[in-house]
């Protein structure tokens, strides 16, 4: 298969199963052995298998690793896979620097990617998973304020358009950053909620754990990349970060990606949520558990539309987690295609400006990780 040429509409895939065959396509392509976690309970809409793959780029010895998932928000994994599919048909695996291998994770949530929704089997937020269930779980009393009124909004034109109105009446008297961290930051009291992270450890978290423990033994620095998208300029990277922005890592982050802003502490509203459960932390947190190794990790959403776009987004799919079997199937898929597109627009120039712009991060990534 050619390298050269390949448009967004061959790199963007339109279902987790369209998605899923182009990867194991483009690794057989290059030769590349994949190890696949089938997911044991679910299958798919069309009743095929739902599974995590992964492929290892590099000497199975490196020491060095850029590890690299998709899809942990479901239907947001089109636009992280499309920059993996794009680095394997430009044959980059076999251009890896020497002692820095590669591994792709695609994708985390194979089954919310599948049913184009952002939480996994269960309406579990994998972002707001990865914490000992075995604790207390943080209270987010601003969500308990919210509940009713997410529960209680209609989603037609006229339904979006009030909730918004109230959110920012809401935020108007609580602060804006605040109202925007209740409704992200993570809750646990609501299972039919947004952002419900779950009473257990998922099969997602727990199989990435696995695989991080089989594939990273011989690993002494490591460099995490989660794609996602939704927040940020529109068609711009947005690079996250959860560690204190004096540290170490944030200071690597920041010299290897260049000239790209590395936020910690301003990433909504000038103000970072009190997120509880993330992903990319329980990550780190369990592979330093288990080897003596230096990680830097960051999350990089590509932007999509404004702060009042998204909310109504969120809002969609927290509606579709209640009625996508009960409503009638014409406004669930309009629902749905409309949520899909506010995440993964459809948009020539959003996708093209995703496509020129990843391959210069994951060159910045590596090269950073040669040289540390």
């Amino acid at each position: 298969m050619s390298s050269n040429g390949m448009s967004s509409n061959f790199l963007f895939s339109r279902s987790y199963q369209e998605g899923r065959q182009k990867f194991l396509d483009l690794c057989a392509d290059h030769r590349l052995p994949i190890s696949s976690y089938v997911h044991p309970h679910h299958k798919g809409p069309d009743g095929k298998d739902l599974a995590m793959d992964c492929v290892w780029m590099g000497g199975k010895d490196a020491k060095k690793v850029l590890f690299v998932t998709c899809g942990t928000h479901g239907l947001e994994a089109s636009t992280g896979a499309s920059t993996m599919a794009q680095f394997l048909s430009r044959g980059a695996a076999q251009k890896t620097p020497d002692d820095v291998a590669v591994l792709f994770v695609h994708a985390v949530n194979p089954y919310g990617w599948a049913y184009d929704q952002r939480g996994n089997e269960d309406g579990v937020d994998l972002n707001r998973n990865c914490l000992d269930h075995s604790q207390a779980y943080p209270a987010n009393p601003v969500y308990d304020d919210l509940h009713n009124m997410i529960k209680e909004a209609d989603i037609d034109e006229l339904g979006l358009a009030s909730f918004t109105k109230a959110f920012h009446e809401y935020g108007e008297v609580h602060g804006v950053a605040q109202a925007v961290s209740g409704i992200t930051a993570g809750q646990y009291n609501y299972a039919n909620g947004m952002s419900f992270g779950g009473t257990a450890l998922s099969w997602s978290c727990q199989t990435l754990f696995d695989i991080a423990e089989r594939f990273l033994s011989h690993a002494d620095h490591i460099t995490i990349i989660d794609w996602h998208t939704g927040i940020g300029e529109f068609g711009k990277p947005f690079f996250i970060m959860d560690d204190p922005i004096q540290s170490p890592s944030v200071a690597r982050a920041t010299a290897w990606w260049h000239p790209h802003a590395i936020h910690c502490d301003d990433i909504l509203e000038g103000a970072s949520p009190d997120y509880s459960g993330l992903l990319i932390k329980g990550l780190k947190e369990k592979i330093k558990s288990i080897y003596d190794v230096q990680i830097t990790s960051v999350v990089i959403e590509w932007g999509t539309y404004n702060l009042d776009m998204m909310l109504q987004a969120l809002l969609m799919d927290d509606w579709l987690k209640t009625h996508r079997l009960i409503a009638d199937p014409d406004k669930v898929g309009r629902i749905r295609a409309l949520l899909v597109d506010r995440f993964c627009p459809s948009d020539t120039d959003w996708r093209q400006a995703v496509l020129s712009q990843a391959p210069s991060i994951y060159q910045q990534a590596l090269s950073g990780l040669q040289e540390d």
